[in-house]
């Protein structure tokens, strides 16, 4: 069996929970996946609601996530458990061709700022110069717009930047408020 790491944030987890979990989300990935790098599952409890969050390491840069929310910490995963079983299914044949594509793809790495709010700065001087409160690198993968948005649906995002496979411009799709998907492609300015 994989790597499944099952754990509580200021919750305590039985036994009968751990195996459970561990034995549905084995079988949920074993359908689609010969195997797969980790898989992390963590509950916690806010108000009377038990929330579950699945964050699933298909391979070196694929992830695939969910999460759900019940009264009961069982009911919770089982929602997040059927997200994931759902966008593996809708998507599985595009993972596989993506994954043979995405050995012979040009790679380029990018950085990521996590900025401190400027609603909360106190003077001009904090504004002009924001504090970095995070900063991660990231790999920009070369996709096709279909891939791109499967990959975003995946990973539970609202954005992916990614460099389109077809012309090779810096592109972003995110979601909007509307519940439809925008797609930025920027293009190439001559001087």
């Amino acid at each position: 069996m994989n790597n499944i790491l099952i754990s509580g944030k200021q919750t305590k987890l039985g036994k009968a929970l751990t195996q459970y979990v561990s034995e549905n989300l084995h079988s949920s990935l074993s359908k689609y996946f010969k195997s797969y790098v980790s898989a992390n599952v963590l509950f916690s409890k806010s108000n009377n609601n038990f929330n579950c969050e699945v964050n699933i390491h298909v391979e070196k840069t694929t992830y695939v996530q969910s999460h759900g929310n019940s009264n009961d910490a069982y009911g919770s995963f089982n929602i997040a458990n059927e997200k994931i079983k759902k966008r593996v299914r809708r998507y599985h044949k595009k993972l596989n061709d993506h994954r043979i594509r995405s050995k012979k793809s040009l790679k380029n790495n990018a950085y990521q700022y996590i900025i401190k709010n400027p609603e909360s700065a106190k003077s001009s001087k904090e504004i002009d110069n924001p504090l970095i409160i995070a900063e991660t690198e990231f790999l920009i993968k070369t996709l096709s717009v279909s891939e791109a948005l499967m990959l975003m649906e995946l990973n539970d995002q609202n954005l992916i930047f990614f460099r389109n496979q077809k012309n090779k411009r810096l592109n972003v799709l995110y979601k909007r408020k509307d519940g439809n998907i925008g797609w930025i492609d920027s293009k190439s300015i001559k001087n």
